[in-house]
């Protein structure tokens, strides 16, 4: 058996111990290695037999072992051993003379060669967090040298517990930094920074090894609506689900980037041309369109998209996201994704010059208003205007507002041109009266954004007072899609603007959600007829229908109806046979400056649209394109009572239809355009009262028998016809509508009993 090592040389190999503890100290990059080398050094010199660091839990006084060497490096969970680690934790340290590491208890007067031990606890910036276990066969080892240096080994440990505990919260707090620069907090996707990075890596890759990378912008539109309707946590799930979609056409190599809360960037490697980069971007449109789930609500986000091919469109990696966002750009009635092309930076530099001469157009008195006479359809008189904004451009001349005005939403500069518009529409309105003409209705167009204004009932009543106008001369235009967010909060500021006396219209009805079940709860007292109904209704059943469907909803609801976009005489004498109230459009004026509207005013113009000589004859409506049967035809009516109207097609024939109540309709069945039957078909489903006649010189017996089946036809007669055979034929059908005219209005009037 060796023989003990002397007490001298037990200090030296001790000391040797404390230097290769220091340089593992010096060198440790974390408290686990730090612990393994301590442990490992510790038992190489064989003066310890066992060492082992154990980690201190405060809450429960419990130990978990962290690193062990020596005695075959098994965890030592005796009971003694684990006592001698939890003592160590609460004081400086603790040496304990006898031990057995069998975990036997030792008993006084044992044999002076029992084992020892001692626990050295290490201490981080909060207190002890773990003790070092050296364990020992050597007698009196732990002399007051020996655990000076020990004590020291400790200190230098807590020491660089303490320094590695502030350099992984200085490194932290820096990966935090980091973080925050290049990553976008919503999504954890790279921002813009990043993004430029990963594109000059991506390009250099293409210049060294060949190939294309290609460049998506997708810019998500109305993304302040949903976000007023989510709220700030929705929005974040709706991002990150359409992050995910994106980066499911990522590849291998490419990047998702998030550059702002309504914008995402692709950078793809795996297309061959600018149509492969197209489609990649046609699909990735395809899935942001796709329903989001936020809660118990399905959302649907719509995207511009817009992508750029380097080197195919662009060489300059400083301006490929310009490239890709120029391609992007659209106006909201514009869909679908597109590629890059030189012409479209043209327009994009337009729109930022726009915008820079908007931001002074105001102060510079660029702005005019325009006015568009409102007509009262039974007497054809002026009673009311609608106020509409012009931008007089110094150079450009007068800028169509659907150029400038979604422009002046984008910047925000609605509300204060708004507010222009609304006090001098106010003070013309009044100035009229003070010149002797009529009092007439001013209507002014509210945005979005004017709306939303915590102060417009105030400035309202400021424009009023201002002027000094009578509130019931002032009436404000609404839309739809603006009423309808947050409802009760319209609905509240709509009855303040009623109480401060002025009328409110629906803007465009029909194009949004039209229904008694929402139109009930809003206090309009005007709505106006979208002019794509108008437009359509005297030759489409569907327009039509609409437009009948718009003027019954009114009527049931107490509300004025007025029909925009009235172009024709036509679309004037159908709106008025269906009681419409009043109109505006191209037949009567386009809208004019302010001296055009004073002149109108001036000669106290009116509307007169209708023949009154045909107001109560029975009309017959010939449509044919061969003027001999149009000569013949009137030549045999010369002796009748009827009143003859011809078209030489059917459009003209739709036109006379709408202005006048006709009792009889004879139509060529072979004409320029629409048969014949289609013809007639259409005038079943629109004016289903008026009798309807086809001549025919051809023998399409099928086309007919299908006309006569569907109950198109009243009557087929066979040119040539007999003059005599014809007028009886005539008489007949107008003694058939006036019986169906005459018993559909005995209905009308038929008291409605409780």
């Amino acid at each position: 058996m060796d023989s003990p090592p002397s007490s001298q040389n037990c200090v030296n190999r001790i000391y040797g111990m404390s230097s290769k503890a220091s340089r593992a100290i010096l060198r440790a990059k974390s408290p686990d290695t730090l612990y393994a080398d301590i442990c490992r050094i510790t038992c190489e010199d064989g003066l310890f037999q066992f060492a082992a660091v154990y980690l201190h839990n405060p809450v429960d006084n419990d130990l978990k072992d962290l690193a062990i060497a020596g005695v075959d490096a098994r965890p030592a969970k005796t009971v003694a051993l684990h006592k001698l680690a939890q003592d160590s934790c609460l004081q400086d340290t603790v040496l304990v003379e006898r031990l057995s590491l069998s975990g036997e208890s030792v008993k006084e007067g044992n044999d002076t060669n029992d084992p020892m031990a001692i626990g050295l606890p290490l201490r981080d910036t909060h207190g002890v967090t773990a003790v070092l276990l050296l364990y020992t066969q050597q007698v009196d080892l732990f002399d007051l040298t020996t655990r000076n240096i020990l004590d020291g080994i400790a200190e230098d440990i807590s020491l660089a517990l303490a320094y590695m505990e502030g350099d992984q919260q200085r490194l932290a707090a820096e990966a935090k930094l980091h973080y925050r620069a290049f990553y976008d907090a919503q999504t954890g996707l790279p921002n813009g920074i990043l993004l430029e990075e990963k594109l000059r890596t991506a390009t250099q890759q293409c210049k060294e090894h060949g190939g294309l990378l290609t460049l998506i912008d997708i810019k998500l539109q109305r993304g302040e609506q949903v976000l007023q309707l989510l709220g700030n946590p929705g929005m974040d799930e709706v991002l990150r689900t359409l992050a995910a979609r994106l980066e499911h056409f990522c590849g291998a190599d490419g990047v998702v980037a998030q550059l702002a809360h309504d914008e995402f960037a692709l950078i793809s490697h795996d297309q061959r041309d600018g149509a492969d980069a197209l489609d990649l971007a046609r699909r990735v449109q395809a899935a942001f369109q796709q329903a989001v789930s936020s809660g118990d609500k399905e959302i649907f986000v719509q995207t511009s998209v817009g992508c750029v091919v380097y080197p195919l469109q662009e060489t300059d990696v400083h301006y490929l996201l310009r490239r890709a966002r120029a391609a992007a750009a659209r106006q909201d009635s514009e869909f679908g994704a597109r590629l890059y092309s030189p012409d479209l930076d043209s327009g994009l530099e337009q729109r930022l010059q726009m915008a820079a001469e908007l931001h002074r157009a105001l102060e510079r008195n660029e702005f005019e208003l325009y006015y568009q006479p409102q007509l009262d359809l039974k007497t054809g008189e002026m009673v009311g205007v609608e106020t509409l904004l012009r931008w007089q451009h110094p150079q450009r001349g007068i800028i169509s507002p659907s150029l400038f005005v979604p422009m002046l939403e984008e910047l925000g500069l609605m509300p204060d041109v708004g507010t222009w518009v609304l006090r001098n529409a106010c003070k013309q309105a009044r100035k009229w009266q003070e010149e002797g003409y009529k009092s007439l209705r001013v209507a002014v167009n509210l945005s979005a954004q004017q709306f939303r204004m915590a102060d417009l009932v105030p400035t309202v009543a400021t424009a009023l007072a201002d002027a000094q106008l009578d509130p019931e001369c002032l009436e404000l235009e609404l839309t739809e899609s603006l009423i309808l967010e947050s409802a009760e909060r319209t609905i509240q500021t709509m009855h303040e603007l009623k109480k401060l006396g002025v009328s409110l219209s629906l803007d465009d009805f029909g194009t949004g959600y039209s229904s008694l079940n929402y139109l009930r709860h809003y206090p309009v007292d005007r709505i106006k007829i979208d002019q794509s109904f108008v437009r359509d209704m005297t030759e489409h059943a569907s327009s039509a229908a609409l437009v009948r469907s718009i003027l019954s909803m009114a009527g049931n609801l107490g509300l004025t109806a007025i029909a925009e976009g009235v172009e024709t005489v036509g679309q004037y004498g159908y709106l008025r046979k269906q009681l419409c109230q009043e109109m505006q459009g191209f037949l009567f004026s386009r809208p004019v400056s302010l001296p055009d509207l004073t002149r109108i005013l001036q000669e106290d113009r009116k509307f007169e649209g209708v023949d009154a000589e045909l107001t109560d004859a029975d009309i017959v409506l010939l449509v044919d394109d061969e003027p001999n049967v149009l000569a013949a035809m009137q030549h045999a009516f010369r002796r009748e009572s009827w009143k003859l109207l011809t078209a030489p097609d059917a459009h003209q024939g739709f036109e006379l239809l709408a202005r006048y109540h006709i009792g009889v309709v004879i139509s060529d069945l072979r004409m320029n355009g629409i048969s014949g039957t289609e013809f007639l078909r259409r005038v079943r489903e629109m004016y289903p009262n008026t009798m309807r006649i086809l001549l025919t010189g051809f023998t399409d017996f099928t086309t007919v028998i299908d006309a006569v089946n569907q109950g198109d036809l009243y009557k087929v007669l066979s040119k040539p016809v007999d003059d005599g055979y014809m007028r009886t034929s005539i008489r007949d059908a107008f003694r058939r509508y006036a019986l169906l005219t005459h018993g559909q209005q005995l209905l009308r009037d038929m008291p409605i009993s409780p």
